[in-house]
């Protein structure tokens, strides 16, 4: 379902682009700015990239992860 809602948004803004403000038809150009926000809506709620960090470790070194609660 989520890459049918993204391929019509990114359908969206593409043609109320090209139809909207190259071709001057306002309907697509409202369509175009309705799909626009829908983007940007969705780039806000999502949770953003996982944090990935890869480090060189020596021979006898060791990684201690601890995941803290808020406020500690």
């Amino acid at each position: 379902m989520g890459r049918l809602v993204d391929r019509a948004v990114r359908a969206g803004i593409r043609r109320g682009w090209r139809r909207g403000l190259v071709g001057g038809s306002q309907a697509w150009l409202a369509v175009g700015a309705a799909a626009l926000g829908v983007r940007v809506v969705q780039r806000l709620a999502s949770p953003g990239k996982p944090v990935v960090v890869t480090e060189r470790l020596e021979p006898g070194e060791t990684i201690v992860v601890r995941h803290l609660l808020p406020g500690e």
